[in-house]
């Protein structure tokens, strides 16, 4: 990609990573890992024509989580595929959260106080 001066990579990542919480701490701690190679390889990435597409989805009804009661925006494996499909399109790097008003909803959980976050329900 690099040596053709274009191409889009996606890495999967999910809003668990974004503020880690006692109930899904391994698979949060892996997502978190995820975002900062991400971060660092979208750096690394600036001026290559290569763009990265972080993709942040919330809970998907789908295989993984058969049997679970779906959280709040859940979204499907179709609607994932959609919004990644679309900011391909677009072109450029960017951080695509699905459904989009998660972004916001973990921009305000990031300021909750860790011993407040601890006591959260799991």
């Amino acid at each position: 990609m690099r040596g053709r001066r274009r191409g889009t990579l996606v890495a999967f990542s999910s809003v668990a990573g974004v503020r880690v919480r006692r109930a899904n701490y391994v698979y949060g701690s892996a997502k978190a890992g995820l975002d900062g190679f991400a971060q660092g390889l979208t750096c690394s990435l600036e001026g290559s024509g290569v763009s990265l597409i972080l993709a942040r989805p919330g809970f998907v009804m789908g295989k993984m989580t058969d049997g679970m009661t779906p959280a709040p925006f859940s979204s499907t494996p179709q609607k994932v595929a959609t919004a990644v499909a679309r900011a391909v399109e677009r072109g450029g790097s960017r951080d695509v959260w699905i459904p989009w008003p998660l972004r916001v909803m973990f921009s305000v959980a990031y300021l909750i106080p860790r011993p407040l976050w601890r006591r959260l329900p799991r």
